[in-house]
């Protein structure tokens, strides 16, 4: 028998901010091992930092997946910000990737990360806002 509180874990928000933080915490803990490590010194540090970064996104959003509906006030606006901000930078990588015009001018790496923690910040203030109902809806 399941209680009602364990049907409510998984749902389409907190899988999806389970997917922003293994995306976010992907990238900073992969990164992070790569530059402790020495980057470029050897190829497996690159491979290594991959690995690290796979093992605990996967850790961090799955613990997401599970709790973000328990989080309120300040700790779930970090939470949305935190999640944005991964697919943010992952969004404008994929556009200087798939090299969109002038992309590559306008996203310098500095540019990317700045972009992405302004858009991360301004997704949480927004979700904070509609939460406590002072967002009104215009006719």
């Amino acid at each position: 028998m399941t209680d009602k509180h364990e049907v409510s874990l998984m749902n389409p928000r907190t899988i999806s901010l389970g997917l922003g933080t293994a995306l976010s915490t992907f990238l900073l803990a992969g990164a992070t091992t790569i530059e402790l490590l020495g980057a470029g010194e050897a190829p497996g540090i690159g491979i290594l930092g991959v690995f690290v970064g796979i093992i605990a996104g996967l850790l961090a959003g799955g613990v997401v997946s599970v709790s973000a509906d328990r989080l309120s006030g300040i700790a779930a606006s970090a939470l949305v910000a935190y999640a944005t901000f991964g697919v943010a930078f992952v969004t404008i990588a994929g556009i200087r990737y798939v090299n969109v015009p002038f992309a590559d001018d306008v996203f310098t790496f500095a540019v990317q990360i700045g972009v992405s923690v302004v858009l991360a910040v301004a997704v949480a203030l927004l979700t904070r806002h509609k939460r406590s109902g002072r967002l009104t809806e215009s006719a």
